[in-house]
């Protein structure tokens, strides 16, 4: 073989292990693998790892290096850890604390505090200025000023600096303005957003450019570093945007994750290699596993969140579960759980020596599905012993042992790490299900491609669970993401926006623009334009490749994919054109890969035999290398293939072939595959407690993708404001998946009083409609449809799910007025309507309903699409409650479904029985008093929480449905357990809710209840909390906004102050219990609506005091710019949020307008008409301090 006279290398630097494929001037390949990180700062795996190679294959050793490629996590790391460049962030006054609101979002909804992330800016500078959307310059920028502040910054030391100004990416020439002066002071760093991220969205553009400022200094000194170390002719940088960058183009934001997309490009070429189109990738680590999809093109996404920080970047579409090798297994109240914590590098899985955790990886090598010596010497303390099977068989004969005082049946250690295993399986299979029918993929037609170190030991039980045939792995599968890396091209990807209306001199004026802005003269490049379409005023963005496609081709293209992803096309709306992406790379130069790797110790062909423990039973099976697989041979499973730096656990029934391309293929037989299952008449294994926990909450999780999905308003579809359930035959919850807190057990009351008033309806297979609060429903708007499902005739279960509808009719747009009266003048009621029979709509009928006289809809024609996207969501239900039974059988399924309410029921009771005597009182703004006294029982062994001497019903709509206030108890017991547990009826079994009659929770026709629903919900949950003194009172209000006229109407919910409780300070500005929706973005609110926000922001020292302050409140300012209605909920603005004593309170909220330079203060709840120029200013009420 002719020999070149340098080297090349492909480096994938990872989190645990860094890869390094070398390609030797012979043109052979030298794999190796080091640790990424060592107890040593000057150490770099990158030099280490080269260096071994060259010094291994030591006939080359002296030879130069031409080429490195390398995907790093440097500024991956740096941003999770926090140890970017200090950075000051520029922005338009009112908005510097944007980005500490966010999107106002908490990340879980039960956990009581929001614990966010530190800043990645030291220092923040607003300045006066503003442009509006239209172009037009309403605050001039004073150049002196800013000189002089950026002047101070810079002479603190921070050399890096961040722009972003409302409407920037548009309008930027203030953003040049203040680039120009901190250019002439001598910043270092200087990131503008209309140059870093385009496109509207004020938030995720600026948290972009400052992962941008933070970032670039810190990759910049990687890369000098690095090339004064290598002295290579050439090193380039792989993107999260799958091309490859010079050290020049290289930069913080497309520097995140890049070593994933190296493996999706690896991928594909294996793919192709093998003459496959349809793969579904799955790359298993230690620390979670990325599944991606590829159809013959390559997905994007625009925006990710990482670390609690949006990046708007494009960016290769990777989704990421948690489920990898480290993945911690442990047995808590009663039930084996696995993930979603990680034993991570350090410590490591228990196996590694350093007294980790169990983990799936230890399961595995205990089981012999993995073998030792096929691991590398670094593990323990001196960082050069073998992986150890002692350690993890102590640990898991101490589980095994607390297990069995519990359960009788397990027999040993064994029987339990192949429980934990089966649990991941049906946890990762549940997780890739979800992400392809998000996609609206079939994933039965194909094929899982497999990489990463944890993959193989998986993907038989993980394909067969999910409906694939077909596996695919590449000899290079444990380092395909540094393979994929060395055959990436050169190139950029760049986004634009654009809101504009799809038209041809739209398209040709921004590509125009585009050329101008890129520079793009020269045809040394390739250029490939996609544009992203939607229809006007919604968020649901579809990719269409540009190439010569006129107008019509285009929509030809968007109505097909929109019809085939979510089930319908609007009829009377426009399409928009949201962005142009261009993509600019230059061809492929030739790799050298293929069948050209060496092996630098020879290994041996074997085949031999050796102990696994499978179904039960230890067994022996073979262990073949690639020397042994001649091509076209076949093994037949069980067995295991070792090599590659790679195992692959073939499973029985499953076969393997070497194909022509090197790579391998395994194909399942036709057999179908039989359910292990732990049955017992008295007690549940805790295995099937967790999997039939998880399968039943798949179910509702899954029913909740197709609604988004189908449904047409954006309150579903964009808003997600819905939840779906599963229920038994009495109407008894069994799985709920946690979309809104409000929803939670609430539609059990509605099956209960539909199967008592409409049974014989059910028993026909009839589905219905109901939204009535005094019988199980929230408040109208919220829609239920429940669909049972029928086995030989018998109903068995119910599917339901609960949508808020954008308008069901009333005296007010959007069915949510401030004074209603009865609950008629809150909307159309349906009880128990039938609406689908034997497979058909009954749309005439629902339609007549809907288009009532006095009081109907205002948009009909939405509500039918999106209850027929409801009826669709229950359909899923259904087809996923049929694969669980036809698995697991009906006996084993309906033993469980009672198992996992009786395991509920008895968490909860470990906790009630603890709780003391206590009471509490509070009145809000209305002056309604909700009094409560809880206690436990100790003679009926229950726990009571009764309601008695709180108000009579009321004659405003602050009554509470009896269904939001079991909702609101339900999310109470909640979150006393800090673990995750399932939610179902058995919450409610030891549990004695006394609420009187008539009374203002628990209201009787025609009561009006809108605003109980969302106001006095917050305020109940804060008194509970407050009584058990768990937590002070967060703001006690959804500070509830709508504005429209005849056209439009827009609805918002505002964040404010969290509580206080030991030990915990309240977080500022967040959503807290019962509601957890999204801000619009200031940009987008502008860009659609005839209104302009001003300012959003921390409302200082509105927290209450004490040992822990509570979280601060916000204020939110929008200027109207056309008179309009305005319509405000809200509580919390004559009673303060209460702490355990009166010195934690925390400061009213305040509903002001401003007209004219007149301020005029609001009530609680009003309804007014604006003019244009008016201001509404929402201050909104901090959380009290603890004791």
């Amino acid at each position: 073989m002719k020999v070149n006279e340098y080297w090349n290398f492909n480096i994938d630097q990872g989190g645990t292990f860094t890869d390094i494929i070398g390609i030797a001037p012979d043109k052979k390949l030298i794999i190796k693998k080091v640790l990424t990180s060592k107890n040593n700062v000057s150490y770099n795996p990158v030099i280490d790892g080269i260096t071994k190679v060259k010094k291994e294959y030591n006939s080359f050793a002296n030879y130069p290096i031409n080429e490195i490629k390398i995907g790093t996590t440097i500024a991956t790391n740096a941003l999770l850890e926090r140890k970017g460049y200090k950075v000051l962030l520029v922005v338009t006054k009112g908005f510097q604390d944007n980005f500490v609101i966010g999107t106002q979002q908490r990340n879980k909804i039960f956990d009581r505090h929001h614990i966010r992330k530190k800043n990645i800016y030291s220092s923040i500078l607003e300045v006066e200025e503003r442009i509006t959307s239209k172009g037009k310059i309403i605050t001039h920028l004073n150049e002196k000023k800013v000189f002089n502040a950026l002047k101070k910054y810079f002479s603190t030391g921070i050399k890096s600096i961040s722009i972003t100004l409302i409407n920037g990416f548009l309008y930027s020439h203030h953003e040049k303005k203040i680039k120009d002066i901190a250019s002439r002071i001598g910043f270092q760093n200087i990131s503008c957003s209309y140059e870093v991220s385009p496109t509207i969205n004020f938030t995720s553009r600026g948290f972009t450019t400052l992962v941008d400022a933070y970032l670039n200094p810190i990759i910049q000194t990687y890369v000098k570093k690095l090339e004064k170390k290598l002295k290579a002719k050439k090193i380039s940088y792989m993107q999260s945007n799958g091309f490859l960058a010079e050290k020049i183009n290289f930069n913080g934001k497309n520097a995140i994750l890049s070593g994933p997309a190296g493996g999706v490009i690896g991928g594909i070429e294996v793919a192709k290699k093998n003459k496959i189109r349809k793969i579904i990738g799955f790359d298993m680590g230690g620390t979670s596993a990325d599944i991606w999809h590829y159809d013959g093109e390559v997905e994007k996404e625009t925006q990710t969140k990482i670390s609690d920080i949006f990046i708007k970047t494009p960016m290769l579409k990777i989704d990421t579960i948690a489920a990898g090798g480290g993945s911690i297994a442990k047995y808590q109240n009663k039930r084996f759980v696995v993930g979603p914590e990680s034993a991570g590098s350090f410590p490591g899985p228990a196996c590694y020596r350093n007294n980790g955790p169990i983990t799936l990886t230890d399961c595995n090598l205990v089981l012999g599905r993995i073998i030792s010596d096929d691991f590398p010497k670094f593990f323990g303390k001196n960082k050069k012993s073998k992986i150890s099977i002692n350690e993890p068989k102590k640990k898991l004969k101490k589980i095994f042992l607390k297990v069995n005082k519990d359960f009788y049946n397990y027999q040993d250690i064994y029987q339990l790490a192949d429980s934990f295993l089966n649990i991941s399986i049906e946890n990762m299979s549940a997780a890739i299900k979800k992400i392809t029918i998000q996609k609206g993929i079939d994933i039965r037609n194909h094929a899982l491609l497999i990489f990463g170190s944890a993959s193989g030991q998986y993907c038989c039980k993980v394909a067969e669970k999910i409906g694939v045939k077909k596996i695919i792995f590449s000899p290079y599968s444990g380092v395909l993401s540094a393979y994929g890396i060395g055959l990436s091209k050169f190139g950029s990807v760049h986004q634009f926006s654009v809101e504009e209306i799809l038209k041809e001199n739209v398209i040709t004026k921004y590509k125009n623009r585009i050329k101008i802005a890129l520079s793009l003269q020269e045809k040394t490049y390739k250029e490939v334009y996609t544009i992203r379409v939607k229809y006007f005023g919604c968020n649901t963005i579809i990719s269409i490749k540009l190439k010569n496609k006129s107008i019509k081709n285009i929509k030809e293209e968007f109505f097909k994919k929109h019809k085939k992803l979510y089930g319908f096309n609007y009829q009377d709306r426009k399409v928009f054109i949201d962005s142009i992406e261009v993509e600019i790379f230059l061809k492929r130069k030739k790799n050298y890969y293929l069948s050209n790797r060496k092996e630098l110790k020879k290994k041996k062909n074997f085949s031999e035999n050796f102990k696994v423990y499978i179904e039960g039973k230890w067994k022996k099976i073979r262990k073949f290398n690639s020397y042994s697989l001649l091509k076209n041979k076949i093994i037949t499973g069980p067995a295991v293939f070792c090599d590659f730096n790679t195992t692959i656990f073939i499973e029985e029934n499953w076969m393997m072939e070497k194909m022509p391309s090197g790579d391998f293929i395994l194909s399942k037989k036709n057999i179908k595959s039989k359910n292990k299952l732990f049955l017992s008449n008295k007690k549940p294994s805790p295995e099937m407690l967790e999997i039939f926990n998880n399968l039943f909450f798949s179910v509702a999780e899954q029913m909740g993708v197709v609604l988004k999905n189908t449904a047409q308003s954006i309150n579903i579809k964009e808003r997600m404001d819905f939840s779906c359930a599963l229920f038994n035959k009495n109407g008894e919850l069994i799985a709920n998946a946690p979309h809104i807190p409000i929803h939670l057990g609430a539609m059990s009351d509605t099956i209960k009083f539909l199967i008592r008033k409409h049974f014989d309806v059910f028993k026909k297979g009839i589905s219905v409609l109901h939204n009535n609060p005094f019988s199980g429903g929230t408040h109208l708007p919220d829609l239920t449809v429940v669909t049972p499902f029928l086995d030989n005739n018998k109903v068995v279960y119910y599917l339901a799910n609960r949508a808020h509808h954008s308008d069901i009719g009333g005296i007010t747009p959007g069915s949510m007025p401030a004074f209603s009266k009865s609950i008629n003048e809150e909307g159309i009621v349906f009880d128990g309507f039938p609406i689908l029979e034997k497979g058909k709509i009954k749309e005439q009928q629902l339609l007549k309903k809907l288009n009532k006289k006095k009081y109907g809809s205002r948009d009909p024609e939405q509500n039918l699409y999106d209850i027929k996207a409801q009826l669709a969501s229950n359909q899923r239900g259904i087809l996923e409650l049929k694969r669980i039974i036809s698995s697991y059988g009906k006996e084993t399924v309906n033993k469980y479904v009672d198992f996992i309410k009786e395991n509920c029921s008895e968490i909860i009771f470990k906790k009630i029985k603890k709780i003391s005597n206590s009471e509490f009182s509070s009145k809000m703004d209305n002056g309604a008093l909700i009094k409560v006294k809880i206690n436990f029982d100790k003679k009926i062994k229950k726990l009571k929480i009764d309601f008695t001497g709180s108000s009579k019903q009321l004659s405003n709509n602050f009554n509470t449905p009896l269904a939001v206030t079991k909702s609101v108890i339900i999310y109470f017991l909640r979150t006393l357990i800090t673990k995750d547990i399932p939610l179902n009826e058995g919450f409610l079994k030891d549990i004695v809710i006394i609420i009187p009659k008539n009374s203002m929770l628990n209201p009787s026709y025609p009561s009006p209840v809108v605003a109980g629903n969302v106001e006095t919900s917050q305020h109940l949950i804060d008194i509970l909390n407050v009584a058990l003194k768990v937590q002070s009172a967060c703001y006690g209000t959804m500070s509830n906004i709508t504005f429209g006229d005849k056209n439009f109407g827009y609805y918002e919910t505002i964040c404010g102050g969290e509580g206080a409780s030991f030990g915990n300070n309240g977080a500022d500005a967040v959503h807290c219990h019962m509601t957890n929706t999204s801000i619009t973005d200031p940009e987008i609110l502008e860009w659609y609506y005839p209104v302009r926000l001003t300012e959003f922001s921390i409302r200082k020292k509105s927290g209450g005091k004490g040992k822990w302050f509570g979280g601060n409140g916000v204020i939110r300012k929008i200027v109207f710019l056309k008179n309009l209605d305005l319509t405000i909920l809200s509580n919390r603005r004559i009673i303060k949020p209460f702490g355990m004593v009166n010195k934690n309170n925390a400061k009213t909220g305040e509903n002001i307008i401003v007209k004219k330079n007149n301020h005029i203060k609001l009530a609680h709840a009003c309804q007014i008409k604006v003019s244009k120029g008016d201001t509404i200013i929402l201050k909104t009420p901090g959380g009290a301090g603890y004791e």
